[in-house]
This record gives structure tokens, C-alpha cells and sequence, in this order.
């Protein structure tokens, strides 16, 4: 083989590679256009039934579940809580929003 099939023979497969990848592209270019077609159907159908309910002020519920809700503060002030929380959270090295404190209490107060 010379020097010059050899070159076109790697041209061919930069070519061949090439194409490939742009048809890969295109390939799931189309893909992302049809799931996201496919996932904007179902959450048009409940848009369009919103309006048909008659209109009412939101009501402020307590969030179930382990996160979320009240904490008892007992002999202490909000401000104070919110440091004893910080400073647990930079403790422990565990995010706030991953902390669940129920109830925070001042103990040996003199």
C-alpha cells in the first residue's frame, strides 16, 4: 500500500466517523423533541381543567412528612433556636434542610 492509498483510506474513515456522529446527532435530537412533546401532553390536560375550578385563596397548610412543621421552643427565643440549629448543622457537617429538630429546650438557666 503507498503513501497516498494511505491517506485516503484514513480520510475515508474520518469521513465515515464523522457521519456518524452526525447522524447519531440527529438521531436523538429528534428523540428529545418527541419525549418532550410527549411529556407537555399530560400536564396540559390538567391546565386546561384548572380554570373550571371556581377560584379560592390557597390555604397555608403545615407540611406533612418528617420535614417541615413546628418546633417547641421552650425558655428560649426564635433567634436563639435559629443558633442552636447552625451551630448543630456546622457540627455535625450535616445540611440544615437534613436536620429534623422537634423541640429545642434551655437547660441550666440560673
Amino acid at each position: 500500500m503507498t503513501v497516498g492509498q494511505s491517506l485516503g483510506m484514513a480520510l475515508l474513515g474520518f469521513c465515515v466517523v464523522f457521519f456518524m456522529l452526525l447522524l447519531l446527532f440527529v438521531v436523538i435530537s429528534i428523540l428529545a423533541k418527541v419525549v418532550s412533546n410527549m411529556e407537555k401532553k399530560p400536564a396540559a390536560a390538567p391546565a386546561a381543567a384548572a380554570p373550571a375550578a371556581p377560584a379560592e385563596a390557597p390555604k397555608a397548610e403545615a407540611p406533612k412528612g418528617p420535614f417541615g412543621g413546628e418546633i417547641k421552643l421552650l425558655g428560649l427565643d426564635e433567634k436563639t433556636a435559629a443558633c442552636i440549629m447552625a451551630i448543630v448543622s456546622d457540627q455535625t457537617q450535616i445540611p440544615l434542610d437534613q436536620l429534623i429538630f422537634k423541640s429545642i429546650k434551655a437547660v441550666g438557666e440560673e
